[in-house]
C-alpha cells in the first residue's frame, strides 16, 4: 500500500499563550492517501481550518503526531481576491512562485507560465490583466494555478468554491477533478457543505467542537449518516439545493 501523504495521529492544537491558551483540536487522526481528496466538513469554529493550518505548518503548538511526505504543501483560499495581489497583474502573480522557487531566468518562468494556463482555463490575454479586471471564476483559476506551478503535489482547499455561484461552483470542481487526476494531486478539501464534498471527494471526515465524530467513505457518509450532527449538515446541504 502506498505511503499516505499525510498521516495524522491523535493530534491536539492550541492558540494563545497563558491563560488566554485555547485548544481546538482534540485528538485528531486522519490518512490521506496518494491521488486522494478527502473531505474535512463542519460548521464554523469546527477546528477543520485550523486543522488545515497544521498540516501546512502554520500552526506549532500541537501535540501527537503530524507527518506530510509531500514537498511544498499549498493553500487555496475561500476569497481569491483577498489572496492575490490586488496591484500585480495575473502574469507576475503566477511568476511569484516560480521566482520563490529560485528560477531566475525569466523566459524559463514565462514559458512554464505559459505551459500552465490551458491546464485551468485561462488565456494569455489575462496575463495582463489585475484580479479587479477578472471574474471570480478567473480569479479562483488564477489561485489555483500559483499553488500549483511550483510542483506542488499536496493542496489544501479551504472553501475554495463556497464565495462562487452554483454554475461557477461546479465549473472549479470540474476543474479540479480533473487536474487532481491529470497532475496526480492530493486534496485536502475543506467545506461546511457536505453536497459539495460528494461531488469532489472520496472520503469525508465530519468535524465538530475540535473533533472528528464520523469518517467514511463519502457514499456511506451521504447516504447513511450515523452521527446526529453529520445529519444536521446533510439536512442543511439538502436545504441549499
Amino acid at each position: 500500500m502506498a505511503e499516505p501523504v499525510v498521516r495524522i495521529a491523535r493530534l491536539s492544537s492550541w492558540y494563545g499563550r497563558g491563560r488566554e491558551r485555547k485548544q481546538v483540536l482534540r485528538d485528531v487522526s486522519l490518512e490521506l492517501l496518494p491521488g486522494e481528496a478527502l473531505g474535512i466538513v463542519g460548521e464554523s469554529g469546527s477546528g477543520k481550518s485550523t486543522l488545515a493550518k497544521c498540516v501546512l505548518g502554520m500552526v506549532t503548538d500541537i501535540t501527537g503526531a503530524l507527518e506530510v511526505n509531500s514537498p511544498r504543501p499549498q493553500m487555496v483560499f475561500q476569497d481569491p481576491y483577498g489572496s492575490l495581489n490586488p496591484a500585480k497583474t495575473v502574469g507576475w502573480i503566477l511568476e511569484e512562485p516560480l521566482r520563490a522557487a529560485g528560477v531566475r531566468d525569466k523566459g524559463e518562468r514565462r514559458k512554464k507560465v505559459l505551459d500552465f494556463l490551458p491546464l485551468v482555463g485561462l488565456e494569455e490575454e489575462h496575463l495582463t490583466r489585475k484580479p479587479a479586471q477578472l471574474s471570480g471564476g478567473q480569479r479562483q483559476r488564477v489561485a489555483i494555478a500559483a499553488a500549483l506551478i511550483q510542483g506542488s503535489r499536496l493542496i489544501v482547499l479551504d472553501e475554495p468554491v463556497s464565495a462562487l455561484d452554483v454554475t461557477l461552483q461546479a465549473q472549479i470542481l470540474r476543474l479540479l477533478a480533473d487536474l487532481k487526476d491529470r497532475l496526480g494531486l492530493s486534496y485536502l478539501f475543506i467545506s461546511h457543505d457536505l453536497a459539495v464534498v460528494y461531488q469532489l471527494c472520496s472520503r469525508v471526515a465530519v468535524m465538530t467542537g475540535g473533533q472528528i465524530v464520523e469518517s467514511g467513505d463519502v457514499d456511506e457518509i451521504y447516504d447513511h449518516p450515523s452521527h446526529p450532527y453529520t445529519q444536521k449538515l446533510l439536512d442543511a446541504s439538502l436545504a441549499l439545493d
